[in-house]
């Protein structure tokens, strides 16, 4: 379980910038969204981007045979996506 200053470090999405990307998206101006909602949202998205950048950085291990020196590409992302989807 993380310390309370581990959480405090911890980087996330900021929670007024994910209400207007779903702001922009909705289709009724009066729709609305608690801020429970927000916090889970963006808690959802910072594991989700976290599993990308761990899942992709093993592929571009495997392709990099080993190596030390490792370049993650749009191409490691993309084939960690259908799996990533899945899961998520």
């Amino acid at each position: 379980m993380p310390s309370q200053q581990e959480e405090k470090e911890t980087l996330t999405f900021n929670t007024k910038v994910l209400h207007d990307i779903f702001k922009a998206s909705w289709k009724n101006p009066k729709t609305k969204v608690g801020k429970e909602a927000l916090i889970l949202s963006a808690e959802y998205l910072r594991i989700f981007t976290t599993q990308a950048v761990i899942r992709a950085t093993n592929e571009a291990m495997n392709d990099a045979g080993g190596g030390s020196l490792i370049r993650l590409e749009v191409a490691h992302l993309e084939k960690i996506t259908p799996q990533l989807s899945r899961d998520f």
